[in-house]
């Protein structure tokens, strides 16, 4: 007899944070319609919770509806303009959508709320070498995040423009 992934009448989620939960349960289940839709009851419960938020935006994402993904993360960032996690994957999907100005908004939105993130510090060096054609503002953010492979190549690239009197 197959599992009721619904939830029984009993137990039926009282707290945003357990709406939030039963979201997650869901999309572990491929019923993204039904998460979506405890995340917004989460939302309506909690309309600043965070996990909430967070959650309804990755799974738009992964869905790839971008341009609700983008406004869920908007949101998010409207009532916690310091968080990390939504003003990087909201660049990320601007850098995707070929949105770089906004994109590198995003980033330093993020990179002022964890100065010290040397992943975000990539993410900025390679969006200036890529999206900017400009290795001279990359090369300090690339330089920071030198333990990374990706950054290894990015500054040989920058050696080469340099060399080549392109920067």
């Amino acid at each position: 007899m197959p599992l009721d992934p619904s939830p029984h009448p009993e137990s039926v989620p009282e707290t945003a944070a357990a709406w939030v939960a039963e979201g997650r349960r869901l999309q572990r289940l491929d019923r993204n319609a039904s998460a979506l839709a405890a995340f917004d009851r989460a939302l309506r419960l909690e309309p600043h919770l965070e996990s909430a938020w967070l959650a309804k935006a990755l799974l738009l994402e992964e869905l790839e509806r971008i341009d609700e993904a983008l406004a869920t993360y908007a949101a998010l960032l409207d009532r916690h303009p310091h968080h990390v996690a939504a003003s990087s994957n909201r660049a990320g999907l601007l850098l995707q959508e070929g949105r770089h100005d906004e994109a590198l908004a995003s980033l330093d939105l993020a990179l002022a709320a964890d100065p010290g993130n040397d992943v975000l510090a990539l993410n900025k060096g390679l969006l200036l070498l890529q999206g900017f054609a400009n290795p001279t503002a990359a090369r300090p953010w690339l330089e920071r995040a030198r333990a990374f492979p990706e950054a290894q190549e990015a500054l040989a690239l920058c050696a080469e423009e340099s060399l080549s009197g392109r920067s």
